[in-house]
């Protein structure tokens, strides 16, 4: 019954506290411009072929196995 004045209070603190928590500096930091270089480009790709063949011959392997299940005949008589 009192607990929503407990998590009232929590909530009211915890936003107090933030409010007054000092931001980003008034002037911004000289920025330096990073050369983005990719060193796993091939391997990336290999590994996206290797995963995409996995994926296809499990997609193959449940087609056969659960999907294409072969439904024998009964016999018609045993004499």
């Amino acid at each position: 019954r009192f607990s929503v004045v407990v998590v009232f209070l929590g909530a009211l603190i915890i936003t107090s506290v933030l409010l007054l928590f000092p931001r980003a500096s008034e002037v911004p930091a000289p920025e330096v411009e990073m050369k983005i270089v990719d060193s796993f480009f091939i391997g990336r790709y290999v590994l996206l072929a290797f995963l995409t063949a996995v994926f296809l011959g499990g997609l193959f392997l449940v087609l056969i196995h659960h999907i294409l299940e072969p439904i024998y005949a009964k016999p018609l008589r045993s004499y």
